[in-house]
């Protein structure tokens, strides 16, 4: 069964959810490890409850138009306010709370979510598009569980999010192509639209 939905309906959202996605990085070349000891690229699941939250039944996906692709079929606990990273390495295993879905994330393809979907395989939990990010560095949520969205220099899969950036400057644009002039000339750099970072 094929379920198409509008981008506006799965923009990521603070919901009334107990497990919301919370930080992620399609990025993985060097940081952080597997159980493989490989770098695989990964996503972090929040548990914002007061109880412990069983994944058991739920489903994920990188794809809007199939919520149902990789069903995590055994009990799989997330403590009250605690995370759990689920490695997106396409292995497609469950070994203890280490999970390896049967689909990789891509920050180049334009076209990727990360889903989280009911045991119903039709009500969507959570969701976020992934865009990209730089070599090791991840997208998350600034607060764990909140809804305001930044960017991380140094990820922390398993850990509380923390020193958050508010997002990547434009490129800048230059007054003049690169060359040789024969006069003098005045450069002048400007960025399109800047954006303060936190301190």
């Amino acid at each position: 069964m094929r379920f198409i939905l509008p981008a506006a309906l799965i923009i990521s959202q603070l919901i009334d959810a107990q497990a919301l996605i919370n930080e992620y990085s399609a990025a993985n070349f060097s940081d952080f490890q597997d159980n493989y000891n490989e770098y695989e690229d990964w996503f972090e699941i929040f548990n914002t409850g007061s109880e412990p939250f069983d994944l058991n039944g739920y489903y994920l996906s990188d794809k809007s138009n199939n919520l149902t692709k990789y069903q995590i079929n055994t009990p799989v606990v997330i403590n009250n306010q605690d995370h759990l990273t689920i490695f997106a390495s396409g292995r497609n295993t469950i070994n203890g709370n280490i999970i390896h879905t049967n689909f990789k994330i891509h920050q180049t393809k334009g076209n990727e979510w990360i889903i989280l979907t009911d045991p119903d395989g039709t009500t969507i939990v959570d969701s976020v598009f992934v865009r990209p990010c730089l070599v090791n560095q991840s997208r998350g949520r600034k607060i764990d569980g909140t809804n305001d969205w930044g960017i991380f220099t140094n990820p922390s899969p398993n850990n509380v999010n923390s020193n958050p950036l508010n997002g990547y400057v434009d490129r800048p644009q230059f007054s003049y192509e690169p060359g040789s002039y024969d006069n003098p000339i005045t450069l002048e750099i400007s960025c399109p639209n800047p954006r303060r970072l936190p301190s």
